[in-house]
């Protein structure tokens, strides 16, 4: 899966342009507020309906423009997609795929998996749960066929149930415990047979960037106590669900224990070990993608120079390049792209202010 065409209009300070990108390694460069990470983010916006650096519309559009378009032609599967979005200063978004409005991003998503590594991904390990969550159920949308209705079953349940529980309006027999104990628990089934495939992979990749590593471990935990079955924890907890007015136990409240020796990861490695342990989780993801699939993400990495010394930058990049997946990396200087990068020339692009050119092979 690939991209082959990007066409990016308002998007900070993008206006009008056009990508012709190798399915392998796609290389930008350019100076702090040159537009690189725009690219990235632009990408970003049409494979999940957000930016990742901003939750404001009005942030990501440019200052003097009304709305922003991407759109992509995308090589999937053997098939050949039209995807666009347009997002307006309102927060409203129209999705288009093959020239038809779709309701939902996940019909763009479907067919353009992506792997974002960026400054904010340490939150993946440092942050709260919400975002462990995230990162599983991203997997298991592309690798789990009906894992998307089970989850939309069972979060409009739950918005249900705890409607009722501030209105104090449930009954004694809570008609909603039924539906949330049948959709949470094949929820969960399907997020703990991941776990089990992620972790050894997890396992492996971080031993492999760093001897730190080899004793770190994934665990799961679904959401409420392991010695009951999901329908005993909402029955354990309606008491004080109707006291507090929200459901405590559930696959909502599930988390991913990422540790070394027994101890939380947060707490015991350095910055830079951290920043090794985030990229196993994201080198991982793409691997079970592929695995699971037969299907190569795209990758996208936001100055990986600045983030990491060049053994493990190299080291990083020598993985992305063995995975066969497209990569789109930034960094500040086009000495530290060709310096790291250890495969086959890649595309190379010079962004300045906003306008993004492509290199030919060979020029400097």
């Amino acid at each position: 899966m690939h991209l082959e065409r990007v066409f990016i209009d308002g998007v900070r300070n993008l206006t009008g342009q056009k990508l012709a990108l190798a399915p392998g390694a796609n290389l930008f460069f350019g100076l702090n507020g040159s537009g690189k990470t725009s690219v990235l983010e632009a990408i970003s916006l049409l494979a999940t309906g957000r930016s990742f650096r901003t939750f404001s519309a009005k942030s990501l559009i440019q200052h003097d423009t009304d709305q922003c378009l991407v759109q992509a032609h995308v090589q999937y599967s053997g098939a050949r997609y039209n995807l666009g979005i347009q997002r307006h200063r309102s927060g409203a978004a129209v999705l288009r795929r093959d020239g038809v409005n779709v309701p939902s991003i996940a019909d763009l998503a479907s067919v353009l998996p992506t792997v974002l590594v960026d400054t904010a991904s340490l939150e993946l390990i440092t942050g709260s749960p919400e975002g462990r969550r995230r990162y599983l159920d991203a997997i298991l949308f592309h690798v789990e066929q009906m894992f998307l209705e089970s989850w939309r079953r069972y979060h409009r349940a739950l918005r249900q149930r705890n409607a009722g529980l501030r209105r104090g309006t449930l009954a004694q027999d809570d008609v909603w415990i039924n539906e949330l104990a049948k959709t949470g628990e094949a929820l969960s089934s399907t997020r703990v047979s991941a776990i089990a495939k992620l972790a050894v992979i997890f396992s492996e990749l971080a031993a492999y960037l760093s001897d730190a590593l080899s004793g770190i471990e994934l665990s799961f935990r679904p959401g409420w106590g392991a010695e009951y079955d999901l329908r005993a924890a909402l029955e354990r907890s309606a008491v004080s669900d109707r006291k507090q007015g929200f459901t405590h136990a559930g696959p909502h409240r599930a988390d991913i224990k990422i540790a070394v020796g027994g101890r939380p990861a947060a707490e015991v490695l350095s910055r830079g070990q951290l920043k090794l342990a985030v990229l196993a989780l994201k080198l991982a993801q793409g691997r079970l993608l592929t695995e699971a699939r037969e299907l190569t993400p795209v990758f996208l990495v936001d100055d990986i120079a600045a983030e990491l010394d060049e053994h493990h930058a190299k080291r990083v990049c020598g993985m992305l390049a063995g995975s066969k997946s497209q990569v789109l990396l930034t960094a500040v200087e086009r000495g530290d792209l060709e310096r790291l990068w250890p495969a086959e020339p890649p595309l190379m692009f010079h962004v300045e202010q906003g306008a993004i050119t492509c290199l030919p092979n060979g020029e400097r």
